[in-house]
């Protein structure tokens, strides 16, 4: 790998704060830092939460780690923050989890069918990590990106299990 283009970034797990906190601390690190981006990997909890594993990039070479528990004006907040940076950013009323928002749907299939029209550019692969495989797609965005992530047990298919 080229140097140049590999960042190696301090990570840090951030655990027991709440939406709110997490929520005004990426606006914080918005409003101040012109380098902050998001990574997110959309999940969904054994209770059946939808969440973001959220990486929050700042400083160049700073990422702090944490799940950030979902609802609509969550989801917009961060979707208006991938687009417009800081200059996007959109006021929450209420960020309080929504444990109903996954409830009769496939809601990863619907988040990304939902977001990939705002996305600048998308990229399928596979990756292997501890001895697994998993098909991804990257959207990528102007401050930041979402990376959909499922395993598949045959490798030389591309049809998650």
């Amino acid at each position: 790998m080229n140097s140049t283009s590999f960042t190696p970034y301090q990570r840090n797990e951030l655990k027991g704060m709440t939406n709110a906190q997490l929520v005004s601390l990426i606006r914080t690190a918005a409003e101040n830092l012109p380098d902050t981006s998001l990574i997110l990997t959309p999940r969904i909890d054994q209770s059946g939460q939808a969440y973001y594993w959220t990486g929050l990039r700042y400083g160049g070479t700073i990422e702090l780690d944490f799940a950030l528990l979902l609802n609509r004006e969550i989801e917009g907040f961060v979707l208006s923050f991938l687009i417009g940076g800081s200059r996007g950013l959109v006021d929450i009323g209420n960020s309080n989890p929504d444990p109903e928002m996954t409830r009769g749907i496939d809601w990863l299939q619907c988040h990304q069918y939902r977001h990939i029209e705002y996305a600048q550019t998308v990229r399928d692969f596979i990756r292997t990590s501890n001895g697994r495989t998993f098909q991804n797609r990257k959207l990528t965005f102007p401050h930041g990106s979402i990376v959909y992530s499922q395993e598949i047990k045959d490798v030389f298919s591309t049809e998650p299990r």
